[in-house]
């Protein structure tokens, strides 16, 4: 199998605020209520997209999900027409209306979990689509997020269904699964990190769990000495780290991550990690940890330091890995020391600052906004061509949201008819110019 990692993006909507309905997520919460700018948002998820194209790396794009849904606040019991229903809504219960109006599927690392066909058992890529059963407004992302990996993949994937809901199955997808593999990309270690069990956080309700992990992991035929259930810090839980990719990242042979990352019961986990690399590789597994002196949880949260993107492409033969981190990080003494030194140590032949204060104020980073799928050459070739990242399709979707998208926006917004109208019929456009069909939803 060679190492291709194809990254997906969504192109932020039109109706993205900041409604603080993320749990445990201090950044959502720090801004709730604070004017957005849906236009900004959607230019900046697109500039990062370019420069991950521009690095030689395959770059999907999928357009907004239709919002606000108007079937889940029928579902809740508001009738009548869209005037009345959103008036009615926002009087009785802003949440919904904020749960209705989310663009939160801009995050695609929580989408699913993916495994790539050398790791699994089916002998073809497999993919669980993500429940997000520990948020109302995320929940409600699963049924769509199918059609579209169906459409993107159409028979070249196993895609199963999201696992059923409830607390003891909730599931963010990708952003508490990390996969370890040698550069070839053959037969890669599952690392599923979970945040329940005792000790349990004081403050914030972990959002992925282990028997989820144990779920996905014998759905997706991986061998069972493969797979490596971890348990996430309980006080990374409550600093805010609400995802694993919070406070950790990898990329092929490497796994960097803060040392309060992972709860110190999954230290017998990890060695075993370890080992089991250098068994199936013949190589060592490199693992850099980071100290609280070198850079504190709070400041790993603040900067997203650890939610930064890693990508590698080739450039005449030899492997050229880049980070992309938030400017967030540029502008913090200690984390921007950091990348300089594992730059000069050769962990990254380049770094590059990439501007995402809209989705930063959200709580997400350039490693949210991406779901990884790695792929072979054949398996590539028949992902639908109409979603490729290419100077045309860029530019007819700037042209779209410059045209279409508002420069400000607040929940009281999001009650006027009109405006609706108009965020759904841009959505619209967008999915036609991606291929989409969501004209019936």
């Amino acid at each position: 199998m060679s190492a291709l990692e194809v990254q997906i993006d969504r192109i932020v909507g039109p109706t993205h605020h900041f409604g603080g309905l993320g749990v445990g997520n201090l950044a959502s919460q720090l801004n709730a209520g604070q004017a957005s700018n849906p236009q900004a948002a959607a230019l900046q998820g697109l500039d990062k997209m370019r420069l991950v194209a521009s690095l030689g790396v395959p770059q999907l794009i999928l357009p907004p999900q239709p919002r606000p849904d108007f079937h889940f606040l029928a579902d809740l019991g508001y009738r009548g027409a869209p005037e009345e229903t959103l008036k009615a809504v926002l009087e009785s219960d802003p949440t919904l209306l904020s749960a209705a109006a989310s663009c939160s599927a801009m995050w695609t690392a929580n989408a699913a979990t993916v495994t790539p066909s050398c790791d699994s058992e089916h002998g073809m890529p497999v993919m669980t689509v993500a429940n997000l059963s520990a948020s109302l407004h995320r929940s409600i992302e699963a049924a769509v997020t199918r059609e579209e990996l169906r459409a993107l993949f159409r028979s070249g994937v196993r895609l199963h269904d999201a696992l059923p809901g409830g607390a003891a199955l909730r599931d963010e997808g990708a952003a508490n699964h990390m996969r370890l593999a040698e550069s070839t990309g053959k037969r890669g270690l599952h690392v599923f990190v979970h945040g329940d069990g005792r000790p349990e956080p004081r403050h914030h309700w972990p959002r992925q769990t282990l028997a989820t992990g144990k779920a996905i992991s014998r759905t997706h035929g991986l061998r069972e000495g493969d797979v490596f259930h971890v348990k996430q810090h309980p006080d990374a839980i409550d600093a805010g780290a609400f995802h694993n990719d919070v406070v950790a990242m990898s990329h092929h042979d490497l796994l960097i991550h803060h040392e309060l990352a992972f709860a110190p019961e999954s230290e017998s986990q990890m060695l075993r990690l370890e080992q089991r690399f250098a068994e199936i590789s013949g190589k060592c597994l490199r693992m850099i940890c980071i100290h609280s002196e070198e850079l504190t949880l709070t400041d790993a949260i603040n900067t997203y330091f650890f939610n930064s993107q890693i990508v590698s492409s080739s450039n005449s033969g030899k492997p050229v890995w880049t980070i992309l981190c938030p400017v967030q990080v540029q502008h913090h003494k200690q984390a921007h020391r950091l990348i300089q030194r594992l730059c000069a140590d050769g962990v990254f032949q380049d770094a590059h600052f990439v501007d995402l204060g809209q989705s930063m104020d959200g709580g997400g980073g350039p490693a949210c906004l991406r779901l990884r799928v790695p792929v072979t050459e054949h398996e590539l070739g028949c992902i639908c061509k109409s979603a490729w990242w290419t100077e045309s399709l860029d530019s007819d979707l700037r042209d779209i949201i410059n045209d279409r998208y508002p420069r400000r926006l607040k929940l009281a917004d999001l009650a006027e008819a009109e405006f609706c109208y108009k965020a759904l019929e841009t959505q619209r456009l967008l999915s036609s110019r991606l291929g989409h069909d969501l004209a019936g939803r």
